[in-house]
């Protein structure tokens, strides 16, 4: 006999889903208020609120501190807070290429204030590492490296300082993918080898036969900077397939074979660093403005 729901639940279930449409409500007009921004201090304090990290009361003190002179900064604030996550980074791009024909003084303001909420709780997030790099990129504030101009077609054969530069850049990122272990502690009963490093082995193993592959161990930001710029220095045609190959690898590792958000974003701002097109599996993940909305 079929099991009938009780009142309560039933009630429960139209909660939710008045609750999910209000949200996708909030979103909605968030997004057309986002579409109207185009001054410089409006821009800069929806960029800025789209670095705060979730639920840091220093990141916000500083937040707005660096928007006090702008009339409507709480309005912009409260808009990006109706934003998913999965809106949150392309819109982040989409104000960013607005700024970007901004004059030269108001995107090195933008820059700086970045620098400092980013720093406000004293630590700065390896995402945000990302979205320092990556900004300092969209506001032309660091030229790209040439990319070499002719490359074997098989990926599998790169030479030794290629293959060390992508296990650095991979190290580092295997500290958010496939899932931010920032923010997600694991059980007590997690297997003895953290989903950074299975998914780090994972992503390495098409070089083992051919090259020697180093420990995972994170760089630091001098490091980090140097492998970037020799990955951004690789064939075009090898960058979207090392882009690839990172998120292969961590489908099977990721909670219900999906991408948490933070490592979502990380893949995406590396393929941003390193002008690839992102793959299909992680370009499904994110909500992008309506086309159009970055003129």
């Amino acid at each position: 006999m079929p099991k009938i729901p009780s009142l309560a639940s039933t009630l429960s279930e139209q909660e939710r889903m008045a609750q999910r449409l209000q949200q996708r409500e909030w979103a909605q007009a968030a997004s057309e208020q986002l579409s109207r921004l185009h001054g410089a201090s409006e821009l800069r304090a929806a960029v800025l609120a789209l670095l705060i990290p979730t639920g840091s009361r220093r990141a916000l003190t500083v937040w707005q501190d660096e928007t006090h002179a702008t009339s409507n900064a709480q309005t912009i604030l409260t808009h990006v807070g109706h934003l998913p996550a999965q809106a949150r980074l392309p819109w982040l791009e989409t104000l960013v290429v607005r700024l970007r024909q901004q004059p030269l003084a108001a995107r090195q303001s933008t820059l700086e204030a970045t620098r400092r909420v980013m720093g406000a709780r004293g630590a700065v997030r390896p995402l945000d590492r990302l979205h320092w790099l990556a900004m300092r990129q969209w506001l032309g504030g660091a030229p790209v490296p040439p990319a070499r101009g002719s490359a074997a077609s098989d990926l599998s054969r790169l030479p030794q300082h290629d293959v060390s530069a992508i296990a650095q850049y991979t190290a580092f990122l295997s500290r958010m993918v496939p899932q931010d272990q920032a923010l997600h502690a694991l059980p007590a009963d997690a297997q003895a080898q953290p989903p950074g490093l299975a998914w780090y082995d994972a992503a390495m193993a098409l070089w083992k036969p051919n090259a020697k592959i180093p420990a995972c161990e994170p760089p630091g930001i001098d490091a980090l900077v140097h492998a970037l710029h020799e990955l951004q220095a690789l064939a075009w045609m090898h960058r979207p397939m090392v882009a690839r190959g990172w998120v292969v690898a961590a489908l099977p590792l990721s909670r219900r074979h999906g991408l948490d958000d933070g490592a979502a974003d990380a893949l995406r701002l590396s393929c941003s660093l390193l002008d690839s097109p992102m793959p299909p599996e992680l370009a499904r993940h994110f909500a992008d403005p309506p086309p159009g909305t970055q003129a």
